[in-house]
């Protein structure tokens, strides 16, 4: 008995309900219910007049009833788990009941030959088996096998058996034994019914929960909120009764997938779950707020107005100004905001859901917190798609590169040339990158979209090498274009395509996305030096970091923001004039080549051939344009200077 129980409870993979232990005391107390109605009866009259005698020859009987009851009892339990050590057990034990019947039939009329016989190979073959089961090392289960939901064959047999004992003794004599165990066997089985209705009802609320709740965040999900939107668009309108208002907005985190790169995913989780709260708390007890997915979040507002949602917003982009907490360090996270009304702007779930998601995307690029809809800003649905299409054009490389040159202040060449990216759209005409680079950023499509335009630059750089001209290419990528794991061997295994050295490729990267992640970045640019590749910090002075502190990075060039140098040259500039100067001379002692950008005029050109600089980016030099409108003369100059080609 002992050593079964150590057996079913090792054999035990998880842990086991009440039910499931009651489905194993249905089936074992159903076998004995029919081993004492059917053979009770005929072994007492074999087992003797004496009460001694009595007693030790019903040893046998019950011993075995208790242990078969246990065997079966546990087969049902381990439905499923099924193991060769336990049927050897379950085989080993059942021989053992065959043979103590025929043991207490053979001092009877009912001896037999053919029982004499079993009754002599019975026990030691049991013996055997038992002792196997014990020999035989545990078998290593496969973790990816689907297990077998426990069947409710034994049981039902065993609850269908101790009804008609019951029914049976009603008209017959049966043992008063087998009365008992009928009558248990329904009881169990009574309790094991109460316990499946309770379960089940506890089941059908847990997966309602599941089905409506995120489950990183605990907010509602898109489900629930179409749920919600459903019952609120379909609710009659009755006579004499205005129409409900309903406030939508859209949220969608800024560049939460820089965050997830700088940080890793399991940092960008906890700022979701943390979120939650904070948007939650942000309501004061109304509305609804739900995760759609990924970093974006929703909140319903019914029977709110213009106003209200106006409200809302500024209370939730004010939760998102306290920073979170990552790796003992401190981040913000800002947001994006998109508002559509019902009946105003849309009346069905779709359309509003729409509707701010357009907003929304509308305040992302223009670079504001929050937008409401506005049919004659975002027009209608076809113009909208836009944002869609952009996946397409990366799919299918459907973009052309512009080149803007770079002057050689010391020698008047051109000495390399900078690769802007442009989409022209069948609509809407040649997109600017600034209207298309965010999205592309928060939809994952920077990675295929780089590698894009490093190749085609590669290839318009061989061709011009190949021209003779000895042109270095800048090329702009993102921190998280920088940051992959195979970024480098994308660069290298294009430049080797074209047959470009390394020293003729620029990566141009901006000093604010650098410190997101410094000690990644300082890593990734010392490995692009050593292969030959240089790095240009980009936009510099348009943030807050000092040349010093970019200083320890492994760059080779600078490149000052226009905003640095506007206006240098005019009266009451004197201030400007000497940061620009001590900022190039500092450049140059550190080792850096500078180069400066935005020159629209002649005076601003020489003054800064007078300071020093290196190299000179601009209209006055020359308009961004296609390769081959981009006429190079023999030593290099740029032929249609200012000669803007559409």
């Amino acid at each position: 008995y002992v050593g079964t129980v150590l057996l079913i409870r090792n054999a035990m993979t998880q842990h086991l309900s009440k039910p499931n232990w009651l489905d194993g005391a249905v089936a074992g107390l159903g076998a004995a219910t029919v081993c004492a109605a059917f053979a009770f009866h005929s072994l007492l009259g074999q087992l003797g007049d004496t009460s001694g005698t009595v007693a030790t020859n019903l040893s046998y009987p019950i011993g075995d009833l208790l242990v078969l009851s246990l065997v079966i009892g546990g087969t049902v339990v381990l439905s499923g788990r099924w193991s060769l050590p336990w049927l050897l057990l379950t085989a080993g034990i059942t021989l053992n009941v065959v043979g103590d019947t025929f043991n207490l039939f053979q001092a009877s009329e009912y001896s037999t030959r053919l029982g004499s016989t079993f009754n002599a190979i019975a026990w030691p073959t049991s013996i055997l088996l038992i002792a196997m089961s014990v020999w035989l090392r545990p078998q290593v289960r496969d973790p990816l096998q689907v297990r077998r939901v426990a069947g409710f064959a034994l049981p039902s047999l065993a609850a269908a058996t101790g009804l008609a004992v019951l029914l049976v003794g009603t008209v017959e004599s049966v043992s008063r034994v087998a009365i008992a165990l009928a009558t248990a066997t329904l009881v169990v089985v009574g309790v094991r019914l109460a316990l499946s209705a309770r379960d089940l009802r506890l089941l059908t609320e847990e997966r309602h929960r599941q089905a409506m709740t995120d489950e990183l965040t605990g907010l509602s999900n898109r489900r629930h909120l179409f749920q919600v939107l459903q019952a609120y668009f379909s609710e009659p309108l009755d006579a004499g009764r205005e129409q409900r208002r309903l406030a939508f907005l859209f949220i969608d985190l800024n560049h939460f997938k820089e965050l997830n790169d700088s940080f890793g995913h399991q940092a960008g989780d906890e700022v979701l779950r943390e979120l939650g709260p904070r948007l939650t708390r942000s309501l004061q007890g109304a509305g609804l707020v739900t995760r759609i997915g990924g970093d974006e979040f929703a909140v319903t507002l019914v029977d709110a107005s213009r106003d209200d949602a106006t409200t809302l917003a500024a209370r939730i982009l004010e939760e998102l100004e306290r920073p979170f907490v990552l790796q003992q360090t401190s981040v913000t996270v800002g947001a994006s905001i998109g508002i559509a009304l019902s009946p105003a702007d849309a009346d069905d779930a779709t359309g509003l859901l729409w509707c701010a998601d357009v907003a929304m995307y509308r305040a992302k690029l223009g670079g504001v917190a929050v937008a409401y809809f506005d049919a004659e800003l975002d027009g209608d649905e076809d113009k909208l798609s836009v944002a869609h299409e952009l996946r397409t054009a990366v799919e299918e490389g459907a973009f052309v590169l512009h080149y803007q040159p770079q002057l050689d202040l010391a020698t008047g060449r051109i000495a390399g040339v900078e690769a802007l990216i442009r989409w022209p759209h069948r609509e809407l005409g040649l997109i600017p990158p600034l209207n298309f680079l965010g999205l592309a950023e928060e939809a994952g499509l920077m990675r295929p979209l780089t590698a894009w335009v490093l190749d085609t630059a590669l290839a318009q750089c061989a061709a011009w090498r190949e021209e003779g001209h000895e042109l270095t290419m800048s090329v702009n990528v993102t921190t998280g274009n920088l940051l992959e794991d195979d970024f480098l061997d994308v660069v290298l295994l294009l430049l080797a395509r074209h047959e470009v050295p390394a020293s003729a490729l620029i990566i141009e990267i901006t000093e604010t996305s650098i410190i997101t992640d410094i000690d990644r970045s300082r890593s990734v640019i010392e490995r692009l030096r050593d292969a030959g590749v240089t790095v240009s910090i980009d936009d510099f002075g348009a943030g807050f970091t000092s040349l010093a502190y970019l200083s320890g990075l492994a760059v080779g060039e600078l490149k000052l923001d226009r905003s640095f140098i506007t206006g240098i040259g005019a009266a009451g500039h004197d201030r400007e004039l000497e940061v620009v100067r001590a900022t190039i001379q500092l450049g140059h002692d550190v080792g850096l080549r500078v180069v400066a950008e935005g020159i629209e005029d002649e005076a601003t050109l020489e003054l800064l051939r007078e300071l020093g600089c290196d190299l000179a980016q601009g209209y006055y030099v020359s308009l961004p344009m296609p390769g081959e409108h981009l006429s190079l003369g023999r030593r290099g100059e740029v032929v249609s200077r200012l000669v803007p080609v559409e």
